[in-house]
């Protein structure tokens, strides 16, 4: 069975002020903090919404 996504809308949230990351957040905001080298915390649920079809996402 397939689901048409394509009037899904996804907001994924970014903010806040990332002090228990503090030591990560000092220099960058929280959704660019590195992971694994490679990739930034925010790119996981970005993936995430992309392998799922969801092609409207929107980070706040």
């Amino acid at each position: 069975m397939t689901t048409n996504t394509s009037n899904v809308l996804s907001v994924i949230m970014g903010g806040g002020q990332g002090t228990r990351l503090f030591p990560l957040t000092k220099d960058r905001a929280k959704p660019a903090v590195p992971l694994a080298g490679k990739y930034r915390l925010v790119d996981i649920p970005i993936s995430n919404c992309m392998n799922s079809g969801l092609r409207r996402v929107y980070l706040l």
